[in-house]
């Protein structure tokens, strides 16, 4: 392999990984020391998800997970094809970039689902919801 072939190559790999990761959503503050009803985020109460009872909040947990699961195979499901386009890209035909697939949405989508689940555990949580559904 010449140098500028294990250059591409290298330049394929780091576009791959840069394609396929994404930033982790910010953690919420550390409220482990208050009691339950207390470490609500400030628009949980508020929220859609704050005016649910226990059986919907179970039901809306439970969504939620096959919801995440969904998102989380369609995004795994790209990474081989864009791996095979990264490396074919870089190795032979540059344009093969282009088949690259970021699934951008599906991550944005995704940190939302997240963010909706730790909600819905927090509420559950503060309104003493038995555990089954979470």
């Amino acid at each position: 392999m010449s140098t500028i072939s294990r250059k591409l190559a290298v330049l394929a790999v780091a576009f791959v990984l840069g394609a396929c990761a994404r930033n982790a959503p910010a953690l919420p503050p550390d409220l482990g020391h208050l009691p339950p009803n207390q470490r609500l985020l400030v628009g949980d109460a508020e929220s859609a998800e704050g005016r649910m009872d226990c059986p919907e909040l179970q039901q809306a947990a439970t969504q939620s997970r096959v919801d995440i699961d969904r998102l989380e195979q369609a995004i795994a499901s790209n990474r081989g094809r864009n791996q095979a386009a990264m490396y074919f890209g870089g190795v032979i035909f540059p344009p093969a970039y282009l088949a690259v697939r970021t699934d951008e949405d599906a991550k944005k989508a995704l940190d939302e689902l997240q963010s909706r689940r730790d909600r819905i555990d927090r509420l559950s949580k503060a309104k003493r919801c038995p555990a089954g559904g979470n």
